[in-house]
């Protein structure tokens, strides 16, 4: 039992030390490459806590080893920018004048009910407040608002705004919210000259009832 403590405790000090080497920056802002690094780091770090038939040096060999191929490919795409691309990837942009990106959202992987409840986590209720959305290496979203964009509304909402449609498909439970039904959605549509639902990318409807459609 006292082994497995002290075996810990050396392990944690060398995973310490190896994060503290590889800087700030690699925790603050983590791409893809050094989440597999610290992904691999915890896991050879591990083994040897669990198993004391393993010896502590080379868990502590293998962390040095990670840590020092971190090191050396940080170096490497600060140096050389088309490395740094291909390693870490280049932000995308979502949201494009007020429009959403459907063909880059589909080379992201990211879904529209994604894409709108990062904008909701960061205060965006409506597709029409946000003028760009970027999304970043490390997978955080930056947005500039619209010039038309209010930061807090004055006025009291009917609603909360809601997506109606999302990627052709209707969402019966925000027409229940609205007190709505599928034909006067339908009738929206004809207005607008929309044949097919399968069209939308996204329908939502605002806090005064104000509708809101992008195609695909």
């Amino acid at each position: 039992m006292v082994l497995v403590l002290v075996r810990s405790i050396l392990l944690y000090m060398v995973v310490l030390i190896s994060l503290r080497i590889m800087g700030k920056g690699e925790i603050a802002e983590m791409n893809t490459f050094d989440l597999v690094i610290t992904l691999l780091i915890a896991e050879v770090a591990a083994l040897p806590m669990e198993n004391n038939n393993i010896p502590l040096i080379n868990g502590i060999a293998s962390v040095t080893g990670l840590t020092l191929i971190q090191i050396v490919i940080s170096y490497i795409t600060l140096k050389n920018r088309k490395v740094r691309t291909f390693l870490s990837g280049a932000p995308s942009i979502l949201i494009n004048k007020g429009k959403i990106d459907y063909k880059e959202l589909k080379k992201q992987r990211v879904t529209i009910d994604e894409l709108l409840e990062q904008l909701r986590i960061e205060g965006y209720f409506k597709v029409c407040d946000v003028q760009y959305a970027i999304l970043e290496t490390d997978g955080n979203l930056s947005i500039l608002p619209s010039p038309s964009y209010k930061d807090i509304p004055t006025k009291c909402f009917k609603h909360l705004p809601l997506s109606l449609i999302i990627d052709g498909y209707i969402i019966d439970q925000n027409l229940k919210i609205i007190e709505k039904d599928k034909k006067w959605l339908y009738e929206i549509l004809n207005e607008k000259n929309i044949k097919n639902k399968k069209d939308i990318l996204l329908l939502s409807i605002d806090e005064n009832d104000k509708i809101f459609i992008q195609t695909r």
